[in-house]
């Protein structure tokens, strides 16, 4: 197993994001990349007992969602959360899984391999329990508070009348987020909930540009960038603090660190939430071990 990194409240790293909320986690424990708790996205929740309805519809959300650059959040159970993750996997994309319990409890075991692959690709798998920390039931409804906490808005799938997904709905709300559903078929009892957070003022979302549409950040185009490898010139029409950055990258592959030490700013968290944002603008990009580039890109 990789190493566990523990980050506690105080710590530079912790996210803003969970700070501001009530009741926020003294410390997280971390495996994969943990860059992403400061990058913006969305979560994806919803019942385990999953509906071929559900599963497809999860999974066209989730391949649209991740084909924006928009990692998905979700609590590794299965149904609805597995399939978040999975098809954020699959489409190369980035995702965010909260634990109820420590590493050392995967849980469910079906789902352990699910765990190792959005480790090895890029992904991020956090907990506020220490590594031998069993599963408890009430365990599932305070990690939910996590991953409302962590997205700017959830998108709730299918769920039952009273269940922990109506939980998660009610957290998104008490922290300002955006709480979006889709429909749900009246002849299944699992529609009934989605039905019901609609009733109660959940934004009905039906296609990718309705959900888009409540979330201005991941609306805004980028900048036009040409980068000329032969001539090793940079034009570009981009926001004035990224171009330190863009400059310390020129052919070069570097740590968030060694962009520190190159760099005016010797602030890491600054450094980091500029990454974060260049990588999902698509001005960079990340190879885990190994540091940050420039995307060899051309944009008309």
């Amino acid at each position: 197993m990789r190493k566990i990194q523990e980050i506690n409240f105080n710590d530079e790293i912790y996210p803003e994001k969970l700070r501001k909320i009530k009741n926020p986690p003294l410390k997280l424990y971390a495996m994969g990349n943990i860059a992403l708790l400061e990058k913006p996205s969305l979560a994806i929740v919803g019942t385990r007992h999953i509906t071929e309805y559900g599963r497809k519809n999860c999974r066209d959300f989730a391949q649209e969602i991740t084909q924006k650059d928009i990692p998905i959040v979700s609590g590794m159970a299965i149904g609805i959360d597995t399939v978040a993750h999975e098809t954020a996997l699959e489409f190369g994309g980035e995702t965010i899984a909260v634990l109820a319990g420590g590493f050392e409890h995967i849980f469910p075991k079906e789902n352990l391999k699910l765990f190792e692959k959005i480790i090895n690709r890029n992904g991020l798998v956090v907990t506020e329990y220490s590594p031998n920390s069993k599963v408890k039931s009430e365990r599932f409804l305070d990690r939910n508070r996590i991953v409302s906490a962590l997205s700017e808005g959830i998108l709730v799938i299918e769920a039952a009348y009273r269940s922990g997904t109506s939980v998660t709905a009610k957290y998104a709300y008490s922290q300002g987020k955006v709480v979006m559903a889709l429909p749900g078929r009246l002849d299944n009892s699992y529609g009934v909930g989605v039905n019901k957070l609609i009733q109660e003022g959940a934004k009905l979302v039906t296609n990718i540009e309705d959900v888009l549409q409540n979330f201005p950040q991941f609306m805004n185009k980028m900048g036009k960038t040409i980068l000329t490898k032969q001539q090793n010139i940079f034009e570009w029409e981009v926001k004035k603090e990224y171009r330190e950055i863009l400059q310390i990258l020129e052919n070069k592959t570097l740590s968030a660190e060694e962009i520190r030490q190159n760099s005016k700013t010797k602030d890491l968290r600054q450094i980091l939430n500029l990454l974060v944002t260049m990588e999902l603008e698509g001005l960079i990009e990340q190879e885990i071990g190994v540091g940050y580039t420039l995307k060899r890109r051309k944009y008309d």
